[in-house]
């Protein structure tokens, strides 16, 4: 089915996502593969701090293999412009482009015809509109920052162990028990000073027992513990730990905050795709950001003497106006490789216009203002994320 021609967005014109038809055609067939097979063997996995598409361009494991047919498989469902498109953004926002590839295959599962960044009467342009053939919709995919700070300190300390491991003499792996606290821009002078000295190993130091290493500098502590190397693989083979606390609540919230201008006051009714991949995501984080939580009330002796829910979440706000969304489909981790579960549909309790039958067929969770409770009506379609094809290894 084609629907009729539409204005596209300056950056994105002509980038139209046809329905998941059959693969044959030569508009979809001319573009060679993307990914190829490397020419030589390489049993290696990614590097600290590798891009993953140059991983995938020499690794021949078993886990490249699949990953590079994961990406080429789900991009040659698209138009050539389309698939050049996500190409460029994979290379650039690799995190966000990834799900929206997977918001836009998945909308196909499910039986929708997209077209991609169509604008809109306000001159905006959400990222998707899906047409079902019962109803059209647009969807907005957004990937919110979990967790910022152990973001930066990951990407920070990149330099710290790439020079660590540059410094172990031959013979010896390591375990990096403790970094400083080093900016990707605060210099390292001291740092690299204070690694030198020490895995200067003074020659009477053992080959066959563990020696360990510590020293304070202004910006914290470096923790090393040096072993035999039993293998020719990595010099580093433990990393310090990240510590991560659960803000999945406030930042679903704020996604929803944040792209509102981009949809408000649409023709059509509008999901916003969220995508958790906070540590220890879940669906609970969406019915506590969206709907609310429950509590209870203890007396002076620990007895509960009353019970509730406080509707406190984005999708239970009191306007006068018809709501922005109608709903939100929320995404677990969306991992590469792993995938993750069929997403669950939130339904904006004030939103009353019409939606495609293939999105209510989801499960799909709506707060019940008289009853004071989260209602779930399970899924009627098993596995709809089979056909994106996603790595198991």
């Amino acid at each position: 089915m084609h629907w009729p021609a539409v204005e596209q967005c300056p950056r994105s014109k002509k980038m139209i996502l046809e329905s998941d038809s059959p693969i044959d055609s030569g508009e979809l067939n001319s573009e060679p593969i993307w990914l190829p097979e490397p020419a030589q063997n390489d049993n290696s996995y990614a590097h600290r701090g590798e891009h993953t598409l140059d991983w995938l361009a020499r690794s021949s494991t078993p886990l490249a293999r699949e990953s590079r047919r994961f990406l080429n498989d789900n991009l040659s469902r698209f138009p050539v412009e389309t698939q050049q498109y996500f190409r460029h953004r994979l290379r650039s926002r690799w995190y966000d482009t990834l799900f929206e590839l997977v918001v836009a295959r998945f909308l196909q599962e499910i039986g929708a015809e997209v077209s991609f960044e169509v604008k809109n009467r306000q001159g905006k342009c959400p990222d998707f509109i899906a047409r079902f053939p019962d109803a059209p919709i647009i969807v907005e995919a957004v990937s919110p920052v979990y967790n910022p700070e152990v973001e930066s300190k990951s990407t920070g300390r990149v330099s710290l162990l790439n020079f660590i491991e540059s410094k172990i003499p031959n013979g010896w792996q390591c375990t990096v028990w403790e970094l400083p606290h080093i900016g990707p821009s605060d210099s390292k002078r001291e740092f690299k000073k204070a690694i030198e000295r020490m895995l200067e190993l003074p020659v009477q130091a053992s080959a066959s027992r563990d020696v360990k290493l510590v020293h304070s500098l202004s910006t914290g502590l470096i923790r090393l513990q040096l072993s035999p190397s039993i293998t020719d693989g990595a010099k580093i083979i433990v990393e310090p730990p990240l510590t991560a606390w659960g803000d999945s609540e406030k930042r679903i919230k704020s996604a929803i905050h944040r792209k509102r201008k981009q949809v408000r006051n649409s023709d059509l009714p509008v999901l916003l795709a969220v995508q958790n991949s906070s540590i220890v995501a879940s669906f609970e984080d969406y019915d506590i950001a969206l709907f609310g939580r429950t509590f209870e009330r203890q007396d002076g002796l620990g007895r509960v003497v009353e019970t509730g829910f406080r509707p406190t979440g984005t999708l239970n706000q009191k306007r006068d106006r018809a709501p922005t969304y109608a709903g939100v489909l929320a995404f677990l981790e969306m991992s590469f490789p792993g995938g993750g579960p069929t997403p669950v549909f939130y339904h904006h309790s004030r939103f009353s216009g019409m939606l495609p039958k293939a999105v209510l067929e989801l499960e799909v969770r709506r707060y019940d203002e008289q009853s004071a409770r989260v209602r779930v009506k399970e899924s009627e379609r098993a596995d709809l994320m089979r056909g994106l094809g996603f790595v198991r290894l």
